[in-house]
């Protein structure tokens, strides 16, 4: 039996969402991150001057803590022909970051966003204005409104596909 406290909770972070969800708004909603096909990026290099972006992790790359699915990573490869590109997490996973640390990207933890922080420690690292910045995630509160007090472009991200299993 669930506690008085934990369904209090839950009523809170309800509430708090569906505010948010009234006010917050991101530039792109994504099914999922593939949808961000390499002509689209492009064209958001060309028409909004973007040049860096930031991905998060958990239920935007991937699923439930398991390995980033193939076909996420392929699209990973295609942005960084086109975008500079940095990871940024609440969370920690030495697995993830050693999958990062091979392709050259940097992998920032324990960002708390949505604080200013991390996103300010991404652009400096990537060496790109705030402005020309797109931000991928899930969360409404930490990827979207995070990158929005930022002045950031913002793509939602509503799930992630388990490509492995769609090829066999």
């Amino acid at each position: 039996m669930r506690r008085i406290e934990d369904m209090i909770t839950d009523k809170i972070c309800d509430l708090a969402n569906l505010i948010l969800q009234k006010k917050v708004h991101p530039d792109i909603k994504l099914s999922q991150v593939t949808q961000l096909t390499e002509d689209e990026i492009v064209k958001l290099k060309e028409e909004s001057g973007i040049q860096g972006i930031i991905l998060d992790v958990d239920e935007t790359l991937r699923k439930n803590m398991q390995m980033i699915p193939k076909c996420n990573q392929e699209w990973i490869d295609i942005v960084k022909k086109h975008l500079k590109i940095i990871v940024v997490s609440n969370g920690s996973d030495t697995k993830v970051g050693q999958f990062f640390e091979e392709r050259n990207i940097d992998y920032i933890t324990m960002a708390f966003k949505p604080l200013k922080s991390g996103f300010k420690k991404a652009c400096k690292k990537m060496k790109v204005n705030p402005e020309n910045v797109l931000v991928v995630g899930d969360d409404l509160f930490d990827d979207i409104y995070g990158g929005k007090r930022m002045k950031m472009k913002t793509a939602l991200v509503q799930d992630v596909v388990e490509c492995e299993e769609e090829e066999k």
